[in-house]
């Protein structure tokens, strides 16, 4: 089968396709109920972590949540063998990892949320550093594929120790344990899976 091409045209097979390019044509049930699930707890959960630093408006809401569905749904879902497979399959480049890394702007929204925190660091040095390091890390990690997995988790560890060296976001205390899991460790270096599992042709199993 080629996962690539989408099979119907009704409404639910559209929407299947686009969650498969999404998570990979091999996630399991297991997979997308975990990658929904921990989206939506997220999703709910973030808010109110944020009401206990003060009382939020209805964009400060809105944002927060928006941060948590993406980051604590895609740390999970970047890390499953199906979405390391699908963005490692034949075909994908170097290039392809970029531009995923580039729009991923998050510390600079967590900064906003955090601009009334006094801290060590002014808001747009704390999500520059952020930022700068996540796309130096993916670079790195693409650079040199052959350690990639070491490079996965290594660098997954620098950018948390970043994080605590510039001050962890007290309106977003989970952001460094979702952003680099997801962005690093899962997207740019597939660290968790052997390059024997990352090799097989999509739909082979071990």
């Amino acid at each position: 089968m080629d996962f690539r091409q989408r099979s119907g045209d009704g409404i639910r097979a559209k929407i299947r396709w686009s969650w498969e390019q999404f998570v990979g044509p091999e996630a399991t049930k297991v997979d997308t109920a975990l990658t929904v699930g921990l989206a939506v707890l997220g999703g709910v959960l973030a808010p109110i972590v944020l009401r206990r630093q003060r009382s939020p408006n209805v964009t400060e809401v809105v944002l927060t949540s928006g941060l948590a569905l993406d980051l604590w749904g895609g740390a999970w879902a970047n890390n499953t063998r199906a979405c390391a497979r699908w963005y490692e399959r034949s075909g994908q480049t170097n290039t392809a990892h970029y531009l995923f890394a580039l729009p991923h702007v998050h510390p600079f929204a967590v900064a906003w949320l955090d601009r009334d925190l006094k801290r060590q660091f002014p808001g747009w040095a704390w999500a520059g550093a952020h930022y700068t390091y996540l796309l130096g890390a993916t670079f790195a990690a693409r650079r040199f594929p052959e350690q990639r997995r070491v490079l996965g988790l290594t660098l997954t560890l620098g950018g948390l120790l970043l994080d605590h060296c510039l001050g962890t976001s007290r309106s977003v205390p989970w952001f460094a344990a979702t952003y680099y899991p997801k962005l690093l460790m899962g997207h740019a270096t597939a660290s968790l899976w052997t390059d024997r599992e990352l090799a097989l042709s999509l739909g082979e199993s071990t």
